[in-house]
């Protein structure tokens, strides 16, 4: 879904797919459709942490460090395989000038740590996250979670680099929960900045283990958003 919306909606950016996944049989499926799409494929170095989060995390802070530092792009950033665009978004504008573009999340209420200006402690949720790449490059981000200071993946930045500005240097991007009804089934998804829809969510994750709902799901993204079936190359 991810590869085929990025070809159907101009974003303002090349995607490059990173494969942090574990399984051959994964790493070689997610190949093969990069391959049919004509999208950039790199497959992360092996990684031992058995944590999902700080996987993910210790992975953004390598592609960071060892790719992007090397690269030295106008604009760089994350996003989850299963957050995608719906409709056109211009990701570099939303950056602009800004030093990032992100979903914002707080820290949890007993771990609020103060920036200069007594605002609380946030970061980037770790699945949408773009950056201006001269203000960052020579900062320490680091992505990994700080359970310590209630953040998840991610918060590794608010002492690298959020608690450092003021909020307003950021841009923030907006989240809205919609309903999907989906073979009389509804559940809740959130919808970015009206044009990034997150496949993720509370009230789907009870159904997520129903092969025939995530086959059903599957079906209506396709049809609603994407032009139809016909191009899916990997069924779910």
């Amino acid at each position: 879904m991810l590869t085929k919306a990025w070809q159907i909606f101009p974003t303002g950016t090349k995607l490059v797919v990173i494969d942090n996944s574990s399984k051959q049989d994964a790493q070689a499926s997610i190949e093969a459709v990069c391959a049919r799409r004509g999208v950039a494929y790199f497959r992360l170095p092996r990684n031992f942490e058995t944590n999902p989060s700080r996987s993910h995390g210790i992975s953004q802070t390598w592609v960071f460090h060892n790719i992007v530092k090397h690269l030295k792009p106008d604009m760089f950033g994350f996003i989850d395989h299963d957050c995608f665009p719906v409709r056109p978004i211009d990701i570099a504008q939303r950056v602009g000038r800004k030093i990032g573009y992100g979903l914002s999340l707080h820290a949890q209420s007993s771990y609020l740590y103060q920036t200069v200006e007594d605002e609380p402690g946030w970061y980037y949720w770790a699945g949408l996250c773009f950056y201006n790449f001269p203000t960052v490059e020579y900062a320490k981000l680091d992505f990994r979670n700080r359970l310590d200071i209630g953040m998840d993946t991610g918060g590794g930045n608010w002492p690298a680099l959020y608690s450092k500005h003021p909020a307003a240097d950021f841009e923030m991007a907006h989240s809205k929960s919609v309903a999907v009804n989906v073979e009389g089934k509804i559940a809740d998804f959130d919808m970015l900045d009206e044009a990034l829809f997150h496949v993720g969510g509370a009230s789907y994750r009870s159904l997520a283990t129903n092969p025939d709902y995530r086959r059903q799901l599957s079906d209506h993204i396709w049809k609603t958003y994407l032009g139809g079936i016909e191009d899916r190359l990997v069924s779910c």
